[in-house]
């Protein structure tokens, strides 16, 4: 099963749809409020289209499809741009490891062993990325930002993503590490034979912020507390400048003294609300796993009631009796 979020793909997305289905059962996708005909190309090339009727981010229309996909209790989907750059023809080997068992979030990557004709300034932007992100996140890769990507059943029904605009893939990452899921990466061919749609400059700087706003919202001691030591360490480094001073010249700086009150007293503050933040989150990360495992729960025993009630159809049904009480009345 496929997925292809899209928004303004007019050019390219019958022929993505009509390439992606000769290797899958089934090909979704959501159509993110575009202002064109999107979405009627689509349908008309076999997909089955979910529609937003404003675009809300490429966050929200992976969450739409994999809601829309979970229902179907696929083995494996791949999930593909419809922008033209990524090769159909790669979708056996993007879907290989998690059919063998052998990951839950394989992602293709542009830098391995297929060497593609990639824009220097592409390819500086995306290595800067993905360094950020495999740092933040403890989850290293090559190629972070790579949109050709295959998840298990497992990694469907675990991931979920907040961020807004480009920044799904970094989360990934983060969600990759939190959830224990294995994480592979393949290579694949790209093509830019179209110059970007957007700024890339201006791109890589909504990336870099949705970075930054993972590492506070998933990984608060590192970020909290890592800042709130440094200040304290500051603030003690000044302390000993202070010292110097007064032993050299009997007079007490009033000035960095109150800046460095104000540095030890910001660290400490910072630091117990990175501790303070951990633990929370990590409560919410129990609860939730709670939650989880019991919406499973019942929809095993829904499934199995379901099962119970056609087999007892099944086995009130005898072969010709129908015919025989046709015959004797």
């Amino acid at each position: 099963m496929a997925l292809i979020p899209a928004y303004n793909e007019r050019r390219f997305i019958g022929s993505m749809v009509l390439a992606v289905r000769q290797f899958v059962d089934l090909v979704v996708v959501v159509d993110d409020g575009s202002s064109d005909n999107t979405a009627e190309i689509a349908q008309r090339a076999g997909a089955t289209v979910v529609r937003h009727m404003l675009n809300q981010g490429k966050a929200t229309a992976v969450n739409t499809g994999f809601s829309f996909i979970r229902r179907m209790c696929p083995r494996a989907i791949v999930m593909i741009d419809g922008d033209g750059q990524h090769c159909a023809d790669d979708i056996p080997t993007v879907l290989a490891p998690i059919l063998d068992g052998r990951a839950d979030v394989v992602i293709g990557s542009r830098f391995l062993q297929v060497k593609s004709a990639i824009p220097v300034y592409r390819q500086v932007g995306q290595h800067g990325l993905t360094l950020m992100t495999n740092l933040a996140s403890g989850v290293s890769v090559s190629d972070s930002q790579s949109g050709f990507r295959a998840f298990s059943a497992r990694a469907l029904e675990q991931l979920s993503f907040s961020q807004g605009g480009f920044s799904i893939e970094s989360e990934m990452q983060f969600q990759a590490r939190e959830h224990g899921l294995r994480v592979v990466e393949v290579p694949i061919e790209v093509i830019y034979a179209e110059p970007a749609k957007r700024n890339p400059i201006k791109h890589g700087a909504q990336v870099l912020n949705g970075i930054l706003r993972l590492v506070g919202q998933t990984r608060p001691l590192l970020c909290f507390g890592l800042t709130g030591l440094a200040l304290f360490v500051s603030g003690l480094t000044l302390g000993l400048h202070i010292l110097d001073i007064y032993v050299r010249t009997h007079n007490l700086a009033i000035g960095y003294s109150l800046l460095m009150l104000l540095l030890c007293v910001l660290g400490v503050l910072v630091f117990f609300g990175g501790i303070i933040l951990h633990s929370t989150r990590s409560m919410l990360s129990e609860l939730r796993g709670c939650l989880l495992d019991r919406i499973s729960s019942e929809r095993t025993v829904a499934q199995a009631a379901v099962g119970e009630q056609v087999l007892e159809g099944i086995g009130s049904w005898q072969p010709g009796a129908h015919g025989r009480q046709r015959r004797e009345s």
